[in-house]
């Protein structure tokens, strides 16, 4: 069954590949680090900065790094054939925690499923990410760790916050739960991972005066914590915390709906009250889940990371329907104890347990001709609209010259030029002026006006802000060229959230089908 379900996954992702050869615009931004390397340009995203920590993960920036070094051009190969490496140890590790768990077949074969079809799990590795990379290190790592497995997980706590700085929050639990078992087997294995993780944060310390990704730093600028204390009183932070736990759950729901985990989704070809049914039978199994495991020796530090993991969702993390990539190494770990609930629930009704294993892996794994399709002309809108735009600066903007945008990805990737980024994701230009101005004023159009960059590019709605709140500063700049999607009237194009892009009743928002560029006047 484990082979059977490791070939269909590469299978489904290599159609993926082949179909849509589908490149997200976050992963192209980490992805251009790694392309200047050999380049002579260093592990930054674009010169005249210094040296900025423009990525967030480290193996999302050295696997791309490795396929560069052996042939130009190679990293977004090298991300692809990784994530198509990691999905199958993934699945292998997360078939043997099933198997440490007495979990039976049917239980089993829904998280075997779920790994190799979810909508999410396929196209973020698939498109760029390290994604499927860190389901990999994070499923691993709980193998390891309940075994008490001292090289293995002394690696693997290495390995996760290399993969994503915020399983540190799985990092301190297995720690603490090796420590209950066997001290000096904490300390060795702390030793192998601190042997790990050091070279990376000597490195990032030396190159780029931090270990602190500039993206968190960015990220937590333009969404900041509000103070505990507002004029004395703490209600407004309760406030603003009760609106963060009811929005993160909210979209731990929506993630539980195929279709609608991506956050760009506008409709989908199931029936919305069929989603909400699956939503709410999968939340269900995971409560008789968490119920059940909690009993499980060696099981509580996965628990305990869940519960973290959430929290800081809720704490630094807007409740917006974005970030999904964040999500699928936890949803791994919420899938096995969701069936887990199924297993509690075969051992009284092993039928049902049975349909719902069948049903879930289905519901899940349904998506792919809609998706694949839709994705596929996204990567379309790509090409001609943004690829282009950044083709265009590459060969007018003169070198120095600067340019302001939101699309760090595409416009760095293909243009190479001075970018000074919304929300300042690879650049400390636009951080620091962000920084400079009140909370609630950090937005594009105010970057634009304390910068007042060389070029601008904009979508139509960004372009309309700038001008309703800066008439002056907008004044200074010269609309040069505008690239849009043929045949899609501007009415739509104008309105932010008014395209979609669809496919026998999938329809997803694109909101990158008209960029207007923009020259300062001298």
């Amino acid at each position: 069954m484990l082979f059977a379900f490791i070939a269909a996954a590469l299978a489904a992702r290599i159609a993926f590949w082949i179909i849509t050869d589908r490149k997200f615009e976050d992963g192209l931004t980490t992805i251009t680090h790694a392309r200047n390397v050999p380049l002579g340009v260093g592990l930054v995203h674009h010169v005249g900065e210094g040296n900025v920590h423009g990525f967030t993960s480290a193996l999302g920036v050295l696997i791309p790094l490795a396929g560069e070094l052996i042939h130009e051009g190679s990293g977004m190969l090298a991300m692809r054939l990784a994530s198509l490496v990691a999905v199958a140890v993934a699945m292998a590790y997360a078939r043997l925690i099933c198997r440490e768990l007495g979990l039976s077949g049917f239980p089993t074969a829904f998280v075997l499923a779920y790994l190799a079809f979810d909508q999410n799990m396929v196209f973020y590795g698939m498109s760029g990410m390290e994604t499927q990379v860190a389901v990999a290190v994070i499923l691993a790592g709980v193998y390891h760790v309940r075994r008490q497995d001292l090289i293995a997980s002394g690696l693997c706590l290495g390995l996760a916050p290399l993969a994503r700085p915020e399983f540190v929050l799985w990092v301190a639990p297995a720690l603490a739960y090796l420590a209950l078992r066997n001290r000096r087997l904490t300390i060795a294995a702390a030793a192998i991972a601190g042997a790990v993780v050091a070279p990376w944060v000597i490195f990032t310390t030396a190159y780029y005066g931090s270990p602190i990704p500039n993206t968190i730093v960015a990220k937590s600028t333009v969404s900041p914590i509000p103070a505990f204390l507002a004029n004395g009183s703490p209600m407004p932070w309760l406030e603003w915390l009760g609106q963060q736990v009811l929005g993160h759950i909210e979209l731990l729901l929506y993630h539980f709906e195929p279709f609608h985990e991506v956050w760009s989704t506008a409709a989908a070809p199931v029936p919305g009250p069929v989603l909400i049914v699956i939503a709410v039978v999968v939340a269900d199994l995971l409560a008789v889940g968490l119920a059940a495991s909690r009993r499980t020796t060696g099981w509580w530090p996965v628990l305990l990371f869940l519960g973290l993991f959430f929290a800081y969702r809720v704490y630094f993390i807007p409740a917006i329907n974005y970030y999904d990539w964040y999500l699928p190494p936890f949803l791994a770990l919420v899938m096995i104890v969701v069936a887990v609930g199924m297993q509690r629930i075969a051992a009284v009704r092993p039928a049902i347990a049975s349909t719902l294993a069948v049903a879930l892996a289905f519901a899940f794994a349904v998506h792919m001709p809609f998706s694949f399709a839709v994705e596929s002309r996204v990567q379309v809108v790509e090409n001609q609209v943004r690829t282009n735009v950044a083709t265009y600066l590459k060969a007018t903007v003169a070198p120095g010259e600067s340019v302001t945008s939101e699309s760090a990805g595409y416009v760095g990737f293909y243009s190479g030029v001075k970018l000074y980024d919304y929300p300042g994701l690879t650049s400390k230009t636009s951080v620091h002026a962000l920084q400079a101005v009140p909370p609630d004023q950090r937005d594009l159009p105010h970057l634009v006006a304390a910068l007042q960059p060389d070029w601008l590019v904009l979508r139509p709605w960004e372009l309309k802000s700038l001008r309703e709140q800066f008439p002056g500063v907008a004044a200074r700049y010269q609309v040069v060229r505008v690239f849009q999607m043929p045949g899609v009237p501007d009415s739509q194009l104008d309105v932010d959230g008014a395209t979609t892009i669809s496919f026998a009743g999938l329809s997803e928002t694109d909101v990158d089908e008209k960029f207007i560029v923009l020259r300062r006047i001298s």
